[in-house]
């Protein structure tokens, strides 16, 4: 079975998920939020995706891209 990290990269890779649409959402049964990073702060450019369950809100993994 494919980890979480495997699966949103695959999305990522098939623009099934678009990183650049930033903020909060639901996305195939998991609430995620998007997260634009800037170099001048996190010394990396990017995106930072939290991936939450869509029902009790627990953290299930945070992919940085």
């Amino acid at each position: 079975m494919k980890t979480l990290e495997e699966k949103i990269k695959r999305a990522i890779e098939t623009n099934k998920l678009n990183p650049e649409k930033l903020g909060e959402r639901n996305w195939y049964g998991y609430f995620i939020r998007t997260t634009e990073l800037v170099w001048a702060r996190n010394f990396y450019d990017g995106y930072q995706i939290e991936v939450y369950t869509e029902k009790y809100g627990e953290h299930l993994a945070t992919i940085t891209i």
